[in-house]
Parts: structure tokens; C-alpha cells; sequence
């Protein structure tokens, strides 16, 4: 059969915590300042997965408002990808648990691909060319529950973080579609996070007491560094890749990791602020989840229609970076 030449983002779904941890209450816990959060990273509240909740049950969550909004039914999906850097145990995978829950045990493959924050754009990356490939559509999910590595004594990491996910469903389109994407990596150990693997520390479980071992530790600085270089080396490859001034994208949907990042992006890119889309100070970094939440939300508030030249950029611990320019076919 033949099958279309282009990939795109059908429907968009998202699902966040009801727990709201602010700035305020941050204050209680270590020697920070609401003032001095939002200055240096533009966040002021973040969400907090219930105990009761899981990484899995986040995901599956966004998908099925996801597999909603596109009209598309599970059983018409080829493959499910969920990006996560927290997941719930080691196996199964994330992404198994989630087919289990949208009753497709056995009629699809399901898999989880970790690759720091820009795992959202690397999983759009591999569906693009399985939707290609059999021109079925793929779920990608990013989920990550980051609030359970995080060291609450640790400043400046405990501010930074907060828990969430975000799906889309990739198809064929008639109209517009993928027009360029790349993912890229480079060892980095600014930031890291380690893990001991026994039952009474497994970070795959609510957070113990019993060992520091597997926080998440940054070098601020240095990250805040390649974080931009990033975006900067993203927008100028997915320019000479479409062919497209980086002028003429209409919407940027960058990593919410810091508001300072996603200004430096905007002069870069030459582009008013008004064109990227900013969630950070509501949910903080939420790893995986970040794009495609800030990407729901943008299409849900009428900012990207039909049209649109929609840029989708992240970046992450490994160090990795990925870019994708979408023309938006609503």
C-alpha cells in the first residue's frame, strides 16, 4: 500500500497532579526565596505526583485525552512510545503498563525510550518514521514523576522540578506535517542521576530515607550553558534543514526548563516572546513531559492554528538535544 509522505501530530492530550507545591512553601523547606526562584528561573509553583499515583498512570491519562482529541481509536494504533527518565520499576516497561490500561495488551508493541528531557522530541522522531513506514498511527507520550529524585535539601535542584505528562497521537496528514527533525547526543555528566538497585532504595518507588544516592545532581551553570548553545545550534539545523529563515516559524515550543533559556531562545531566533509559548512558572520542569504539555496548551488557547510553522525543541541530561518544525494541520 502506499502511505503518505507526511507525519503529523493528530491530538494532543495532557494530565498534571493535583498537588500544587509553591514557592512559598519551598521557602519552609530550604534556605531559597520565592524572589530569588522566580528571577533566576521564571517559576513560581510546580506538581507534585500523589502517592497514589504513578508514572504509568499519569501517561495513560494524556493519552486517552489524546487519542480523544485526534478521534482516533486505540485499537487503529500501530506502536506506544513513552518517554521517561522516572519510571515506576525498571520492567515492565511504562509503556506496557499503558497499553494494559487501554485494554490493547497483545495488539501492539509498547516500549519506553529514555533520553533525559528531550525524549519527547526523540520519540516523535522514531514515530514519524514508523508512521511512514505503515502509514498507522503511533501514541507518544512524554511522563516523568522527577519530584521522587529530587532532594529536597538540594536548592538548586529542589526548585527546579515538577511531575507531569503529555501525549500526542503521530499520523498521516493530507496537509502539512513533520518538514524537518533531527535528535542529537554528546556525554555529559553535568547532570546526572544515579541509582542503587535493592528494594529498600529503589528509586523507582515513593522516596526513602535511607540514601541520597539517587538524587539528581546539576552543575546549574554549566547546564544553563548548553541548554542555550542547544537551542541556538536546534533552530539554526532545523532552519538549513526546511529550507525556512528561522524569521518565519510562527510558534516555538521549547523545553520549560528555565524562563532565561526560553528569552535567550527568542533573541536568537529573532522572534518576539510572544511567540513562544511559556508554561514554566506553572509547572516547573517536567523532564519528558514539558514539550508536549506546552504544546496542548498552546493549541487548547488558540495560540498555533492551521498554518502555523510550529517548532518543538528540547534539551537534556546525556547530554541531548532534538528539534522538530512542524507545519500545523489542525
Amino acid at each position: 500500500m502506499a502511505h503518505p509522505a507526511r507525519v503529523g501530530i493528530l491530538g494532543t492530550g495532557v494530565y498534571v497532579p493535583e498537588r500544587v507545591l509553591t514557592n512559598a512553601e519551598l521557602e519552609k523547606l530550604v534556605d531559597t526565596s520565592d524572589q530569588w526562584i522566580r528571577e533566576r528561573t521564571g517559576i513560581r509553583e510546580r506538581r507534585i505526583i500523589g502517592p497514589e499515583e504513578t508514572v504509568a498512570t499519569m501517561a495513560a491519562a494524556a493519552a486517552r485525552q489524546a487519542l480523544e482529541n485526534s478521534g482516533i481509536e486505540p485499537g487503529q494504533l500501530s506502536h506506544i512510545i513513552v518517554a521517561t527518565n522516572s519510571p515506576d520499576y525498571l520492567y515492565p516497561a511504562v509503556a506496557i503498563r499503558v497499553q494494559d490500561a487501554l485494554g490493547l495488551n497483545g495488539s501492539l508493541g509498547a516500549f519506553d525510550l529514555q533520553a533525559g528531557c528531550s525524549g519527547f522530541n526523540y520519540a516523535l522522531y522514531l514515530a514519524e518514521r514508523l508512521v511512514a513506514a505503515d502509514g498507522r498511527p503511533v501514541l507518544v507520550i512524554g511522563s516523568d514523576a522527577n519530584s521522587r529524585f529530587t532532594d529536597w535539601r538540594d536548592r538548586s535542584t529542589c526548585v527546579l522540578f515538577g511531575d507531569g505528562a503529555g501525549a500526542v497521537v503521530a499520523g498521516p496528514v493530507a496537509q502539512g506535517g513533520i518538514l524537518a527533525s533531527f535528535v542529537a547526543s554528546s556525554l555529559n555528566m553535568k547532570l546526572y542521576c544515579e541509582t542503587e538497585f535493592n528494594a529498600e532504595v529503589s528509586p523507582f518507588l515513593p522516596r526513602q530515607e535511607t540514601t541520597r544516592r539517587h538524587y539528581i545532581y546539576m552543575d546549574g551553570p554549566e547546564i544553563f550553558k548548553f541548554a542555550v548553545n542547544a537551542v541556538k545550534e536546534a533552530i539554526r539545523r532545523i532552519s538549513e534543514m526546511s529550507g525556512i529563515p528561522r524569521e518565519e516559524f510562527d510558534y516555538l515550543i521549547i523545553h520549560q526548563a528555565n524562563n532565561r533559556i526560553l528569552e535567550a531562545a527568542a533573541r536568537f531566533a529573532k522572534v518576539p516572546m510572544e511567540k513562544l509559548y511559556v508554561n514554566v512558572d506553572r509547572y516547573g520542569n517536567t523532564s519528558a513531559a514539558s514539550v508536549p504539555l506546552a504544546l496542548h496548551e498552546a493549541v487548547l488557547s488558540g495560540h498555533i492554528k492551521p498554518g502555523d510553522k510550529v517548532l518543538l525543541c528540547s534539551f537534556g541530561a546525556g547530554v541531548t538535544w532534538a528539534a522538530a518544525l512542524l507545519e500545523w494541520s489542525g
